[in-house]
């Protein structure tokens, strides 16, 4: 979520408190409110997941489906993990022929020809993880 530079999750709650308090006249502490957006992740999953189906652009064969991935690198496969260890892995990526450690973000998608794929599905897993045993 960016809206006026906001970034970073104390500074959303900060600006809603300081110019949103009419709308959100419960919005409680910091803790209560990042807990509270926690909370949302799998509801906003599924209505990501329902709106992909729901708008798929005409033209689209729901019948065949490619599949990529790309990694999230938190640092070099040389240092061990320290940022988030317990959804990051070491990974090998092959394109950039290089270790690393961090995530992979996978999409599925459907093929549109002449045109980008419309994603199907889009899940973010540890380094460590093979796509096709994935989506197997």
């Amino acid at each position: 979520m960016q809206h006026q530079g906001i970034i970073k999750m104390n500074k959303i709650h900060q600006f809603a408190s300081e110019y949103l308090m009419s709308w959100f006249f419960d919005l409680g502490i910091y803790q209560a409110f990042n807990y509270r957006i926690n909370r949302l992740s799998g509801a906003m999953s599924t209505l990501a997941g329902m709106l992909l189906t729901e708008f798929g652009p005409k033209g689209c064969s729901n019948k065949l489906s490619v599949l990529d991935s790309m990694p999230i690198i938190t640092c070099s496969g040389k240092r061990s993990g320290k940022v988030a260890p317990e959804i990051t892995s070491k990974g090998y990526c092959s394109t950039k022929g290089m270790y690393y450690y961090g995530m992979k973000l996978h999409a599925l998608g459907f093929c549109n020809p002449n045109k980008l794929p419309h994603p199907e599905q889009i899940i973010f897993t540890p380094a460590s993880v093979n796509d096709l045993t994935l989506f197997k």
